[in-house]
């Protein structure tokens, strides 16, 4: 547990030399916690999919610990991707900007560049310190939960990154929303020169800002749209690939009764993940389950945040437990719940 250090100014100056070094280091931010690379150093960067076993086409999100630093990275193209930055910066949101020729191919192989600034103190602290432009992803192996304390990136890599810099339990506990502004011009047929700009926010990875959010923010501006992106392909990162995946296979429950198809699977430790609301409703039926399941008290229906929080320690909790089967409650899918039900049905995915 040595390379698990508290955060401090001799961390800091730690975590600068090793990144200045071309070696890799983690971090925490407010979402989940990071594994680090200086963003301009492409030996640096390779050691982060390495590490992650992480496909190449699968770009890293850029960390900035300030709002000024954007424009030496990226180009911010109109005032629908200010406005974003302004207001929701430093947060829980990436936005994918045009990069400049600084960002290297090796992290992102599209025109673009993911750029975030994290809200946690340690993050913003650490970011400012290094002074450097942090390529990022979450600190886990690649298809595997992301991890939401340090402990949880020393189970991942063990020694193999020389420093973890400690700042506790994140308080999101899933990654961050990221999005991207698509301009669209509608002209008239009848005056070329009589043309309207639009502007269509596309959601590529829901998170904890969410699309009731946007369409809050956007409320007065009827030329701005809000949606989900469906489209998969190297432009996001997440989006192609199998991710959150614990060992154990997953099942969404649409409801208890459900549970008793998997009765007679006595060979398999299995795990159910069900709400406060539920357990409470059903309380000699779920007596009766724990003879036979590992029953875990997930989150409230009304506490979102617990939610999130709790996700990816509940799925590290059964992979320390050795469950083979998790069955895991559905959530319905609006606000924030939406987030957390996409992480679900991602990690349920073959």
């Amino acid at each position: 547990m040595k390379n698990i250090q508290k955060p401090n100014i001799d961390v800091f100056k730690y975590a600068k030399r090793l990144l200045l070094e071309s070696q890799v280091v983690a971090f925490p931010t407010e979402t989940v916690y990071g594994l680090a690379a200086n963003a301009l150093d492409t030996k640096a960067v390779e050691k982060i999919f390495a590490l992650k076993n992480r496909p190449p086409n699968n770009p890293l999100i850029v960390h900035l610990g300030e709002k000024k630093e954007i424009n030496k990275y990226a180009i911010i193209s109109n005032p629908i991707e200010k406005k974003i930055i302004e207001k929701l910066m430093p947060g829980p949101i990436t936005i994918l900007l045009r990069k400049r020729e600084n960002i290297a191919n090796v992290v992102s192989q599209n025109l673009y560049v993911w750029i975030r600034i994290p809200s946690n103190q340690v993050a913003l602290n650490f970011l400012k310190y290094v002074n450097l432009a942090i390529a990022a992803p979450s600190a886990n192996i690649s298809t595997k939960p992301s991890p939401t304390s340090a402990q949880m990136v020393q189970q991942y890599f063990d020694n193999k990154i020389q420093l973890i810099i400690d700042g506790g339990d994140c308080s999101v506990g899933i990654e961050s929303t990221v999005v991207k502004v698509d301009e669209i011009s509608v002209c008239s047929p009848m005056w070329r020169d009589d043309c309207q700009l639009f502007y269509k926010i596309v959601i590529h990875r829901p998170g904890f800002v969410t699309k009731e959010d946007f369409e809050v923010l956007f409320s007065n501006n009827k030329n701005v749209s809000i949606e989900y992106s469906s489209e998969l392909s190297n432009i996001s990162p997440w989006n192609m690939y199998k991710h959150y995946s614990p060992s154990a296979k997953i099942k969404i429950l649409q409801n208890l009764i459900e549970v008793w198809d998997f009765l007679d699977t006595r060979d398999k430790k299995i795990a159910l993940i069900l709400t406060k609301e539920t357990i409470e409703k059903n309380k000699k039926t779920i007596s009766w389950l724990a003879k036979n399941f590992e029953v875990l008290l997930r989150w409230s229906q009304t506490d979102l945040i617990t939610c999130a929080q709790n996700l990816f320690k509940l799925y590290h909790q059964c992979d320390a437990n050795w469950v083979d089967l998790i069955l895991i409650e559905w959530l319905k899918e609006e606000w924030l719940w939406f987030s957390i039900m996409n992480r679900v049905k991602k990690s349920a995915e073959k």
